[in-house]
């Protein structure tokens, strides 16, 4: 069994024991179909995240600039409603956990407990929240 919470919640799984030499022909049925899955598994999965056009929205202000992945700290576009670079949200979308705790600040990348729905440092998101459009900021 996965040992996940979303396998947990979403997957059932059982297992079986079939004896190759007793029933050969439900073993191979079962082999075939185990195989199938597994070429299966291993189809690229595409998921599409909308993000906002860098236009004025509700008065603040567009995110151009540079900020940094709040998991692995490279350098990316500044957008706090957008803080993973495209490897490591590949990786957050496997999850969906918007408060699983990332390590850098979304704005000056220095180490941080950080979170899609907090990408950024105290002192940063006070110096940016009227400039910058937080995934929590009120409308």
């Amino acid at each position: 069994m996965n040992l996940y919470e979303h396998s947990q919640v979403h997957n059932h799984e059982m297992g079986i024991y079939v004896n190759r030499e007793e029933d050969a022909a439900l073993y191979k049925d079962i082999y075939e179909e185990a195989k199938r899955l597994d070429r299966s598994s291993d189809e690229v999965k595409i998921s599409v995240l909308k993000v906002p056009k860098d236009t004025e929205k509700n008065g603040k202000l567009p995110t151009n600039g540079s900020g940094f992945c709040i998991r692995c700290g490279d350098a990316i576009k500044l957008n706090p409603t957008a803080p993973y670079c495209k490897k490591c949200y590949s990786a957050w979308k496997k999850y969906e956990n918007a408060e699983y705790e990332e390590k850098h600040c979304h704005i000056c990348g220095k180490p941080n407990k950080s979170m899609l729905t907090k990408p950024s440092c105290y002192d940063c998101y006070k110096a940016k929240k009227g400039v910058l459009e937080f995934p929590l900021s009120a409308p």
